[in-house]
């Protein structure tokens, strides 16, 4: 199920519903995280208000206050979402394909958070653009993304030298660069050519990360 279809579940239906007070609190609490998405990629982090958001989400200021203390805490929580679902992607991508060699492990990652981040381009745009204008919370945020992204690179590292693959040992500060190297690439990707082509950027992304890990003669893998 993609995101948008996860959102349009969301919304409340019109008229008698049997749903749970929860329930209720539930939708409007997501539908106000991704219109704050939405709202940071459309109008930037900046100038984004709390108007926008509740706009864009059909739900009113006072219970836009009764989840969150301001803008930027909403933000916040659309960040956490989108992440989730990134990860949920990239654990589902991986269990579904048998026998994963690292390399292949790679591949199929990036191929699935690019293909994921050209379906999502407020996604795309919001957390890898926008979110370096936000506050000092924001960019804790941002970092600690990258470090949970470096440390899954990392343990399937770890695990193929485990299992015997001819990997040699490489500084954990490798994997923070090559984390921070593919964010550069998508964000220069997104300025040049849009998020519908970033799909085009894994093989190259895949290369990188083989080189850094110490096997660059493995092809990008198609």
């Amino acid at each position: 199920m993609s995101s948008k279809e996860t959102v349009a579940l969301s919304r409340l239906p019109r008229g008698p519903h049997r749903l749970t007070r929860e329930d209720v609190s539930a939708s409007q609490r997501h539908r106000l995280c991704w219109a704050a998405i939405e709202a940071v990629a459309a109008r930037g982090y900046k100038p984004m208000t709390v108007a926008d958001i509740v706009e864009r989400a059909h739900v009113s200021r006072r219970t836009f206050y009764e989840m969150f203390d301001n803008r930027d805490d909403c933000f916040a929580a659309g960040f956490e979402l989108a992440m989730e679902i990134v990860e949920t992607k990239l654990d589902s991508a991986i269990e579904n394909a048998e026998n994963l060699r690292l390399r292949e492990v790679l591949f199929t990652s990036l191929r699935e958070y690019l293909t994921f981040l050209a379906s999502e381009p407020a996604v795309a745009r919001a957390l890898h653009v926008e979110t370096l204008s936000g506050d000092a919370a924001l960019a804790e945020q941002r970092a600690r993304m990258e470090r949970v992204l470096a440390e899954r690179i990392r343990a399937a590292y770890l695990m193929a030298r485990a299992d015997g693959a001819d990997y040699p040992l490489v500084p954990d500060g490798i994997f923070d660069l090559l984390v921070g190297g593919i964010d550069n690439r998508i964000r220069d990707f997104l300025r040049t050519r849009g998020a519908a082509d970033l799909p085009e950027l894994a093989p190259l992304l895949h290369q990188a990360a083989m080189a850094l890990l110490g096997r660059p003669e493995y092809p990008t893998g198609n």
